[in-house]
């Protein structure tokens, strides 16, 4: 699934810029996630994106795909969080 999230993600780019408004599929496939991490933070609000960025690597799978699935992340973005996910594998062996 992280394979695909990868590849899916490879093509899309998002604008810092972005309305604050956060698609319905977003809000639902991340809810417990925002609780987790951020339920401080207005949705929308650029300080809840940058936390939730800030907490990628302990986000659902079904948080990421939809963040994938509406361009809330960059190549970039997916690029670091793979680095991260392979590093902490490396550092469980």
């Amino acid at each position: 699934m992280k394979r695909l999230i990868a590849i899916t993600a490879l093509s899309l780019s998002f604008s810092a810029s972005a309305a604050l408004a956060v698609n319905d599929a977003v809000k639902n496939a991340c809810r417990d996630d925002y609780h987790k991490h951020c339920d401080n933070l207005e949705v929308g609000s650029d300080a809840l994106r940058a936390c939730m960025k800030s907490k990628a690597t302990e986000l659902s799978t079904g948080c990421l795909q939809a963040l994938v699935d509406n361009k809330e992340v960059t190549e970039k973005d997916v690029e670091e969080y793979l680095k991260e996910q392979e590093a902490k594998k490396a550092a469980a062996k």
